[in-house]
């Protein structure tokens, strides 16, 4: 192995750990590579940036903007909507025409898109043939992904397989070369699915058929143990005033669904709804949360100053430091951290760009140059100073003071339900983010500890502005009521909607506060699904990930509008957006012509793509701006950018050495053996790369193991581009399996339990099928 050899595996292997972290976007990664190999000289800046004129990538985007045309001008949806009608409410057969319709479509199609468009379907489906969507969901993306493989423009890894032997000077794979063997991976993956995998499949439990769409979403949420009601007595100060003005819901942290007075339930309030003495809310929280934070409203609220404070503990001292950049406490929360117990330090403040938070400091996530302010015994900062996660910048005094006028001491009355209990088992930091950092009896300031005993009379000093407790304080009293009759969710106006993060959303990333979400589109977020759970608390500071489903509540006619946002994919409680039926046959009529092109040997698939692609614009089956956002860029630089690494490989000799290994270890077996192992090496580096660059690293193996076997290339070939799409055993292998990952409820597990047998099995079939179509 040469200098130049070990360096480039080098870059692949930290290409490789960034594709799977991603600690970069993956196409930047690609890109950072790119530049790499031309300033190292592998490659020239004429061959670097051939990748971008591909065959390759312009079919790519061609399919993109066709299957787009297909999905706007309702052929997809026709087809997705018929499947219940024809199958009814068995489930086996409901999988079985599931998995084979969305891979009819995925074989035109984009997969992710083929999913994307059965997915409200899916919904509607499983709710009419009381399934959980867990039993539909995972079929319908395995039967996209296998759909995929069943023609050459199904998917990128046999797109870019074809353009590699055209670029080696081998007739590349036609149009339907990937068909018979294709469609025995659908047809086996399906019989798989209905037997073997229907077992492994999440139980979910069986719906009743007539259960309300609400009953059903708010069961699979868990929601039910999170909604109660709260009276506003006679006489109260809430009385008179705004929704909005009160701030209760905010104050009591819980979201007010409804209001019942006189017997008329009003859903979704506004703001500016009015108040009124006997309203009953039904609102959505913890109710054991409310019943602590009512006890709180006792509590006196004292503004005072450092210098005012009773002498402390000899020994207690204020520190700040600094989070140093290669710390190990980087996007860790002081909770995570367990800060307080490891250092035995009661944290102020945490100052980032010259902002100090005071409150809801555990939740609060470090980052490098932070400062943290905090007060202990002199030796613990001290100790913390010498940690090579953190720069001691300050200690002393000083530090405390710096608090000035942000100083508070809340007092204890004699009777307040706090007296008997430790400061911990108060829960003010969880319920209203008040770190207490010392405690003031008898004239005496000790540090806090969270096993202290709080008596009457004690001070609890905060270096916060308890701006929770001054509106508990406000808000007057309030009760929590039981053995209400339940609130309907629903009405003719408001309803309740799941709603899933879509393909190439612009929101993803970004947190429900940032987007300012009950402003811009008047719904109100009851719950996240996320990794299998659904998720109740802090969801305004939740960033968004591609795959998160959200249950929403609002008016129906705001969710219908949310059905026309591209960011969204709405899979129940509104029609879906409008398509342009009356344009269906230009976008047949392209998808055809692309493959009479192909089928006749006219235009090779890259012109005969490009051709359908302008024929449905021009038509106006798409428009250039839907185009445009039809069109997965990043998988399109990723495969331009990656497409050269290939020619490095080989003109360094890291590929043939690759290949000698290969042929070593598996070539005295026999070609059958050779096969199986490129087979698995592929489908292996797939389930945590997409599967583009894994034939990209793959290919250049493929054709330097056939040469030294005086084999053919194509069945190698075709098992590594085949075995690059059998991506199931994770959420991340394949985009279509973590976009119904929050709208089936799945777990990480779930893939791994139903997909490491689906791929075996499947890998066994193309090892036993390839050398029959394509013989060695």
């Amino acid at each position: 192995m040469t200098f130049e050899i070990a360096f480039l595996f080098a870059l692949l292997g930290a290409m490789v750990y960034l594709f799977l972290t991603e600690k970069l976007p993956v196409d930047l990664t690609a890109f950072l590579g790119l530049l790499v190999l031309i300033f190292g000289g592998y490659l020239s800046p004429t061959e670097a940036f051939t990748g971008f004129s591909s065959p390759a990538v312009i079919t790519m985007l061609s399919v993109f903007i066709v299957g787009a045309a297909l999905l706007e001008t309702g052929v997809a949806d026709f087809i997705g909507s018929r499947v219940h009608k024809i199958v009814g409410d068995s489930e086996t057969r409901l999988i079985a025409v599931l998995m084979l319709v969305a891979g009819g479509l995925s074989a035109f199609m984009n997969n992710i898109a083929a999913t994307a468009v059965m997915m409200p379907a899916v919904a509607a489906i499983a709710a009419r043939a009381g399934l959980h969507p867990s039993r539909l969901f995972m079929p319908l993306a395995f039967g996209a992904i296998l759909g995929g493989t069943t023609t050459l423009v199904g998917t990128p890894p046999n797109i870019i397989a074809a353009q590699i032997l055209s670029e080696r000077g081998l007739e590349p794979f036609s149009l339907f070369a990937f068909s018979p063997i294709g469609l025995a991976l659908l047809g086996v993956g399906t019989v798989f699915m209905l037997t073997i995998g229907r077992r492994l499949l999440p139980a979910g439990g069986k719906r009743g058929t007539s259960q309300s769409a609400s009953g059903a979403l708010s069961e699979v949420y868990r929601l039910d143990e999170r909604l109660f009601w709260i009276r506003i007595p006679t006489d109260s100060p809430l009385a008179g005033h705004s929704l909005a003005s009160t701030r209760v819901g905010n104050t009591l942290g819980v979201k007010v669904l409804g209001i019942l007075r006189d017997g008329s339930h009003h859903m979704a309030p506004e703001g500016d709804a009015m108040l009124m003495s006997g309203d009953l809310l039904y609102v959505q929280g913890d109710p054991d949360d409310i019943e602590r934070l009512l006890r709180l409203r006792e509590l006196e609220v004292e503004k005072t100053q450092v210098d005012r404070v009773p002498r402390t503990l000899r020994g207690m001292s204020g520190g700040r430091f600094r989070v140093t950049r290669d710390s190990t406490a980087r996007g860790l929360s002081l909770r995570d951290l367990s800060f307080r117990q490891k250092y035995s330090l009661v944290v102020l403040g945490v100052s980032r760009t010259g902002q100090v938070s005071r409150t809801h400091l555990a939740e609060t996530v470090l980052e490098a140059g932070d400062e943290i302010l905090a007060v202990g015994k002199r030796s613990d900062l001290e100790s913390v100073g010498e940690s090579s996660d953190f720069e001691l910048l300050e200690l002393g005094r000083s530090v405390i003071r710096e608090l000035g006028d942000r100083l508070y001491a809340i007092g204890v009355p004699a009777g307040s339900p706090l007296v008997g209990s430790t400061i911990a088992g108060s829960r003010l930091g969880e319920l209203v983010g008040l770190t207490v950092a010392g405690l003031v009896r008898d004239d005496e300031t000790r540090l806090a500890d969270p096993t202290e005993i709080i008596e009457a009379e004690d001070r609890l000093l905060v270096a916060a502005q308890p701006r929770a407790l001054l509106e508990l304080s406000a808000i007057g009293q309030v009760e929590l009521e039981e053995g209400e009759t339940e609130s309907p969710l629903e009405s003719e106006e408001v309803a309740v909607a799941e709603v899933a993060v879509a393909p190439r959303s612009s929101l993803v990333g970004h947190t429900l506060r940032a987007l300012d979400f009950r402003g811009q589109f008047g719904l109100l977020v009851l719950a996240l699904w996320r990794e299998g759970r659904p998720v109740h608390m802090d969801l305004t500071d939740e960033a968004l990930r591609f795959g998160d489903a959200m249950l929403l509540h609002g008016p129906r006619e705001k969710i219908q509008r949310l059905a026309t946002n591209r960011d969204f994919l709405v899979l129940s409680g509104a029609e879906q957006a409008p398509r342009r039926t009356k344009k269906a046959k230009y976008a047949v009529a392209g998808l055809l012509a692309m493959v009479a092109l192909v089928v006749s040997g006219y235009q090779p698939v890259h012109v005969a793509a490009f051709t359908a692609a302008s024929l449905v614009l021009l038509a106006g089956a798409l428009t250039m701006p839907e185009a445009y956002r039809a069109i997965e860029w990043k998988a399109i630089f990723l495969v331009a950018a990656v497409l050269p690494v290939g020619l490095a490989m080989e003109r360094t000799g890291a590929a043939g050495l690759m290949a000698n290994s290969v042929v070593t270890v598996a070539g005295p077996m026999g070609t059958y053996a050779t096969l199986a192992a490129l087979v698995v090496m592929a489908s292996v580096l797939s389930q945590g790369l997409d599967g583009a660059p894994a034939v990209v690293l793959m290919a250049p193996v493929v054709l330097q193991a056939a040469e030294g076997l005086n084999i053919s290339p194509y069945p190698l070939m075709m098992g590594v581009s085949l075995a690059a799409s059998a991506a199931f055993m994770t959420p991340f292998s394949h985009k279509a399996n973590l976009l119904v990952m929050g709208a089936g409820g799945y777990r990480s597990s779930d893939y791994l339990r139903v997909g490491t047998p689906l791929t075996v099995v499947l890998l066994a079939l193309m090892v036993f099928m390839i050398p029959i179509f394509f013989p060695f």
